[in-house]
Formats: C-alpha cells, sequence, structure tokens
C-alpha cells in the first residue's frame, strides 16, 4: 500500500488540532488479523494503560488536551491489516519520545498479533516558521522603503527567498519575469539558471528543464531572437543538439568548461552573454559531432531573415528598459519567422544531487521515441538520462470520452461504470485521493493530465479497467490491468 504519510496527514491535523501541537508522533503497522480504525485506537489506550507514570497516561493526557486525537489510516489485504497513525503532542520532547515508546509495545491488536514501528516524530513548529519566511518574503518585496540594522538568521533567510521571488511560469516552464515582453529570449536549462541570471538583472529567461525541447519554447523561439546561454559541460552539448534539431536559436553562450550556468557569479554571467557568438561560428560543433545539424539550422536562420527582409515578421511585445541602476539584458538582433513546429525529442533529463532544489518531472507531452543516454560529469555529481514509456493512442470506441476533458478551462477527471456511464466528476488535483476513497467499481477514468506510476499502482489497486491520460511520465512497470492509453503523446 502506498500512503501519503506527510502531506496526508499534516492537512488534515492542521485543521483538526489547536495551535498547541508542537510535535506529530508517526508510526506504521502490521496486523496478522482483520481489524477496524477503534480495535487499533482501543489497543493503543488499553495497552499502554499502567505502563507509564500516572501524568503520562494516554487517556489522561487526551482528556486535557495534551496529546490530540489520534489519526488512523489502514487497509486490508489478503487477511491481513496494514496502515500508519499519527498522534499529536503538545508535552516536551523527553515526554513525547517516551509515549512514542510506548507505543510501539502494542504487541495485539483485537484478537490479532500487531508489529508498530515509529517512522518519525516531527517537529511541526518548523512548518509554521517556514510559512513566516515566505509571508515575511512577500511583505519585503512590497516594502518600499530599506530594511536596515537586521543581522538575524530569519533576516537572511526572508531576503534569500525575496530574491527567487519574481520566477513566473510560462505554459508551466519556469521563466523569468520579463519573457514575454521582451523581443529576445535567453534560453537557459534549469531553474537555478534562471535564478543565477536574476541576480545579475537578466530577466527574460526560460528554461527548457532537461534535454526534451518543450514546444512552447520551440514556438517562442521561432517568434524572439533566441539566446541559448547553456552549461559547459556534456548536458549543455546535448542540450544545444536538440536546441538545433527543434528551435531556431540565433546565438550560443556557454559557461566555462566545466561548469554551470547556476555557479557563475552575476559579473560571470554577463560577460559570458556578452561573449556569445552566431550559431554558424560556434567552434565547438565538430566536437559535439552536430555539424550536419548545425547546417540545415543556418539555413532554416537565413531563410529568417529573408522573411524578416520581405516584412512577414510576427511582432512581439517590445522590450521594457532595463533600470539604468542595472546592466541591460542581452539582446539579439535576428528576429524569427512562425513556423510550424516539427516535432521534439523524447529523451527527459533530470539533475541529480544538485544544489538548487527544483523538479526535473516532465508535464509536456513526448513522442515515441526514446533512448537511455549517460553522461559523466567533471566532478563527482552525474546526470541521469531516463527514456519514457509511451502507450496506445486511445481507441475510437473511447474517443467521444477524451472530448469530455480534452481542451478545457477546468481540468477535470471523470470516472465512468462499465456500461460507460458516468458515476463522478471531479478537479485532477483532487483525482487521487477521490479514486482512493472511492467505494463502489470504477471502470474507466479519463482525464486531462500526467499518467504517474502512483495512479496506474492505484488504479490496479482499485480494479479499474482503463486510465486515459495525455501524457504519460516515467512509468517503471505496465500492468496487464488496467489498460493504459494516452491522447496528446
Amino acid at each position: 500500500m502506498k500512503t501519503n504519510k506527510d502531506n496526508g496527514h499534516k492537512n488534515e491535523h492542521a485543521h483538526d488540532e489547536s495551535s498547541t501541537t508542537k510535535y506529530m508522533i508517526y508510526a506504521d503497522f502490521r496486523i496478522d488479523g482483520i481489524v477496524e480504525k477503534p480495535d487499533v485506537v482501543g489497543a493503543l489506550f488499553g495497552q499502554t494503560e499502567g505502563l507509564l507514570s500516572e501524568h503520562l497516561e494516554l487517556r489522561e493526557l487526551q482528556k486535557g488536551g495534551r496529546v490530540g486525537r489520534i489519526q488512523v489510516y489502514l487497509t486490508i489485504r489478503g487477511g491481513k491489516t496494514k496502515g500508519n497513525l499519527s498522534i499529536p503532542s503538545s508535552l516536551d520532547k523527553v515526554e513525547t519520545s517516551i509515549l512514542a515508546a510506548a507505543v510501539e509495545t502494542v504487541d495485539r491488536i483485537g484478537p490479532c498479533n500487531a508489529k508498530i514501528s515509529i517512522t518519525k516524530i516531527e517537529d511541526v513548529r518548523e512548518a509554521k516558521r517556514k510559512q513566516i519566511i515566505s509571508r515575511a518574503s512577500d511583505l519585503l518585496k512590497k516594502w518600499d522603503s530599506k530594511v536596515a540594522h537586521e543581522s538575524s538568521e530569519l533576516h537572511d533567510e526572508v531576503v534569500k527567498a525575496a530574491r527567487v521571488g519574481g520566477i513566473t511560469s510560462y505554459f508551466g516552464l519556469p521563466a523569468g519575469p520579463e519573457l514575454e515582453d521582451s523581443d529576445t529570449i535567453i534560453i537557459v536549462e534549469g531553474r537555478a539558471d534562471i535564478t543565477a541570471c536574476m541576480k545579475a538583472a537578466i530577466r527574460n529567461t526560460i528554461a527548457v528543464e532537461g534535454a526534451s525541447i518543450p514546444r512552447k519554447v520551440s514556438e517562442l523561439s521561432k517568434k524572439r531572437s533566441t539566446i541559448a546561454f547553456l552549461d559547459g559541460d556534456r548536458g549543455g552539448d546535448l542540450i544545444f543538439k536538440e536546441l538545433l534539431m527543434f528551435a531556431d536559436v540565433d546565438f550560443i553562450a556557454r559557461a566555462p568548461v566545466g561548469k554551470e550556468v547556476e555557479d557563475l557569479g552575476p559579473k560571470e554571467i554577463v560577460e559570458q552573454l556578452s561573449k556569445k557568438v552566431p550559431i554558424e561560428n560556434a567552434k565547438f560543433i565538430s566536437e559535439i559531432r552536430a555539424n550536419n545539424l548545425l547546417e540545415k539550422a543556418i539555413k532554416r536562420k537565413a531563410a529568417k531573415k529573408s522573411a524578416l527582409a520581405k516584412g512577414k515578421q510576427i511582432i512581439s511585445p517590445p522590450a521594457k528598459a532595463a533600470p539604468s541602476s542595472q546592466p541591460a539584458r542581452v539582446e539579439a538582433t535576428a528576429q524569427p519567422e512562425k513556423r510550424p513546429y516539427t516535432g521534439r525529442p523524447s529523451t527527459p533529463y533530470r539533475r541529480d544531487n544538485q544544489r538548487s532544489s527544483y523538479s526535473r518531472s516532465s508535464s509536456r507531452p513526448t513522442d515515441r521515441r526514446s533512448g537511455p543516454r549517460d553522461s559523466r560529469r567533471p566532478d563527482s555529481r552525474r546526470r541521469e538520462y531516463i527514456p519514457r514509456r509511451t502507450f496506445d493512442r486511445v481507441p475510437e470506441t473511447l474517443t467521444s470520452l477524451v472530448k469530455e476533458v480534452e481542451g478545457k478551462d477546468k481540468q477535470e477527471g471523470l470516472f465512468f461504470d462499465a456500461k460507460m456511464k458516468e458515476i463522478k466528476r471531479v478537479p485532477v488535483a483532487d483525482m487521487f485521493e477521490e479514486i482512493k476513497k472511492f467505494k463502489k467499481t470504477i471502470s474507466k477514468v479519463v482525464f486531462d493530465g500526467i499518467i504517474t506510476q502512483r495512479l496506474i499502482d492505484l488504479c490496479k489497486e482499485k480494479k479499474v479497467e482503463e486510465l486515459i491520460g495525455a501524457v504519460a511520465s516515467e512509468i517503471k512497470t505496465r500492468p496487464v490491468k488496467p489498460k493504459v492509453y494516452t491522447f496528446a503523446e
């Protein structure tokens, strides 16, 4: 059974428990038989009674409000019960630890043998502290006057949060706040690179988030002058190859060999961008064996210039002037013509063990080509290339169901019974939990979103016959049921 122990428990207790809760005890349990939630709670009270001193009796602690309501989540399979529980505590650290240890001594629940294991004790005040930092950073950005005479650690963290708060989203991709207002775009690899560029007052960036070039980046490169600003390593080489195939790049700039854009300081970023060269003058092309790709890219670039000369350019919003106190954004000169999208690569790209925390999971469609790639970094960190798995297209008998969800402003998931009769309609964000707690049998699930391994496993557990989504991401196992279809790949 898969459980969302952290998020599920936190959200529920945020409403159920008082603000005096300081710690949350989380535990897993396995029972050699079939029991219900009241059996588990009753065993906790009964078998810890008299075990500890009077002031640590669980029943009395709950009556006095020093221990909150015990939450139990369980599932029954093959005549056995397993699950997890959480206990909110307003005791001190020592008393909370003693209480947790006492819970582990429970060895029978109902008439069955049982084993309870504490997984962790969480300080809920840390979550409040993060909320304070987030809110304070918002207030700081709106504050017109300068903040002075503050040197505490909390102040430093607020300033750090405020610096990265300007990152926006362009069709789900991280982007600088001036991307849509500029007539030049700078394509970088990831969110951390955008943050580094913003510190250098370069705010017209967009991240591809991997070696697979998103459709929206390709389309945008055909409308604006485009600079590729990439890492000086193997990963940067691979992304540049993909850009030559599926985007209209005018200039290329690289971080120094062996370095990444996110590792550069503001002055270094401005310096490297000032050294940008037209793609036809990129001297490292022969080293990465991309001469054929470059020839085609140069022909497309010449065609764009010709189109511009004939007045066929696509009008884009004028660039905003950079503040006089900051370095101006690096601008290219060519402004490409919009042409039909011709395709995109399929190999997702993911960076592990990075200093900056940002997700590499894809939220965009892929094509049907896949293949592993390997890359060795100059230092101990490595980049991993993982092939995506594709699924069959939706059969004609089910296309009517797809039309119910595809391209709608409000993303929804639909549940159908065996007779293709709609039995429930839920927001995509809540779909996993709705499937999990749904009592009736679901034959088909249709939604305009990403199919994940976690969702497939849940549908298999719930005996769903068919699962239909827009795309699939990083699927490791493909069960016989549910039968999985995609309609956007």
